[in-house]
């Protein structure tokens, strides 16, 4: 196909953070009919990601080599205020072992993005190419490890609305869910979480992701009702949420002062 100049000034114009929300969204709309620069985009978003990667870990290193030398210097200083520390520590422990954790500290305050939102592979083999949805699902993954947050639920939203029967849609649905339970918006998280569970296929891992995440929600949100009924179908479809569900069930029955419930 031809070279579109305009457009590769574009994507190094994006990838430098040069673009506006608004041109951020025409810019995708253009790659939509040009699927060959999507595969440009990620590829040099995954190159640069390392060459920063790498560049942060040298500058630590060196901070970390500078740090240790001035705490060395500084430590005389701190010898009395140790003791005090120590003491403190000591005391608040002692607190903490002698009450049990309650439901709401069980509960997920912050979810880790790197390791929950769900990117298909940026690997491509001769028999098989990466689809338009799929490039679309990891340009809002590299946006949202980046932290422009409101620029991955644009391509979240993007996936949804194009893609509404298909698989990915559910995980943009997700990720989506869980970008805004971050930002303590929990009403609208619900509302992904809950077309999760709608949408993924029964037994999936999606689905159980689903209700763990919903059931989160609405302790954060004070729904502890709600929350009770979606922890408990996490913990019935027997993954890897069994066990944190099982542990808040059983938090909230002993906080209601009555013997366990039945969360079979």
């Amino acid at each position: 196909m031809e070279r579109n100049v305009s457009l590769e000034k574009k994507i190094e114009a994006y990838i430098s953070g040069h673009l506006s929300e608004e041109e951020s969204q025409q810019l995708w709309e253009e790659l939509l009919k040009r699927p060959d620069y999507i595969e440009l985009l990620n590829t040099e978003l995954a190159a640069r990601t390392i060459h920063r990667t790498n560049r942060i870990s040298a500058q630590k290193e060196q901070k970390d080599q500078h740090t240790l030398v001035y705490q060395k210097l500084q430590i005389w200083k701190w010898v009395g205020i140790a003791a005090a520390i120590i003491l403190l520590v000591v005391s608040i422990n002692y607190f903490k072992n002698t009450s049990s954790p309650t439901a709401d500290s069980l509960a997920i305050k912050n979810i880790n993005l790197s390791e929950n939102l769900i990117s298909p592979s940026v690997l491509r083999s001769s028999e098989q190419q990466i689809t338009p949805a799929d490039s679309m699902l990891n340009l809002a993954y590299s946006a949202a490890i980046r932290g422009k947050l409101s620029e991955a639920v644009q391509f979240y939203d993007h996936i949804i609305s194009r893609y509404p029967n298909q698989s990915v849609a559910v995980k943009a649905l997700l990720n989506k869910g869980i970008i805004l339970f971050n930002k303590g918006k929990f009403d609208k998280a619900k509302i992904s979480f809950e077309k999760v569970i709608q949408k993924s296929e029964s037994n999936s891992f999606n689905k159980e992701k689903g209700y763990w995440f919903l059931g989160n929600t609405y302790i954060n949100s004070d729904q502890p009702d709600s929350a009770r009924q979606a922890l408990l179908k996490a913990k019935q479809m027997n993954g890897i949420y069994y066990g944190p569900s099982n542990d808040i069930l059983e938090k909230m029955d002993q906080q209601l002062g009555q013997p366990a419930q039945n969360n079979k």
